[in-house]
């Protein structure tokens, strides 16, 4: 049964940069920026000094579009990655205000669980999770999800992602979001291209290396 989450982050990467709000906001930075710089550098009433004063207030200004639309960026990346980890259960599940009692109860369970998964081998553990999905066993589904995710079954996660809540291509999209979170990001494709540090106007670099 598939189950749905309305509130869901949609992935980031479904919009190509040529339509998604903040790489248009940071490429009409750039163009605003290049307009009004040429303004300020044409004016016949303020003297060089004051204009590179203007540049360099403008500058900033445009430095803090882009860096912002940036992080808007990555905040829409970070929050679908944590909601795509947020769909695979792992651990033992105790709830808050569970007695002590109870508590060694469930982690006997989950140990119990989990050493089935990993004596299992892959296609046993399919029907692992398959029969803890027919009966309900909480502690052998989160087992057998942990047990595949911390051994790279990427298969069984992603069928099992894919039928429990709808998203496709689960693990694709996690190692995609974890890469475009890096910092080494921002130096490559369209990431470089619109939100790179604008290069200082040469009046204002010359006014601060001089």
């Amino acid at each position: 049964m598939t189950m749905t989450t309305p509130e869901a982050p949609p992935n980031p990467f479904a919009t190509h940069p040529n339509e998604d709000p903040d790489h248009l906001a940071a490429r009409q930075s750039r163009t605003d920026f290049a307009a009004q710089a040429q303004v300020i550098r044409d004016s016949r009433v303020w003297s060089d000094d004051h204009k590179t004063e203007k540049l360099a207030e403008l500058y900033q200004a445009h430095a803090q579009e882009v860096a912002d639309a940036y992080e808007r960026v990555l905040a829409r990346r970070q929050a679908r990655l944590d909601y795509l980890n947020s769909l695979v259960p792992s651990g033992p599940d105790i709830p808050e205000g569970t007695s002590p009692a109870d508590r060694e109860l469930l982690l006997a369970a989950f140990r119990d669980a989990l050493g089935k998964a990993k004596a299992a081998s892959k296609e046993h553990r399919g029907q692992l999770l398959a029969e803890a999905e027919r009966y309900g066993d909480a502690s052998l589904q989160r087992a057998v999800l942990q047990h595949a995710s911390d051994s790279g079954d990427v298969r069984l996660v992603n069928e099992w992602v894919a039928q429990a809540h709808g998203v496709s291509g689960y693990s694709d999209e996690k190692r995609q979001l974890r890469d475009a979170l890096t910092p080494q990001s921002r130096g490559r494709g369209w990431d470089y291209k619109d939100f790179r540090t604008p290069e200082l106007p040469p009046e204002v670099a010359k006014a601060v290396y001089s």
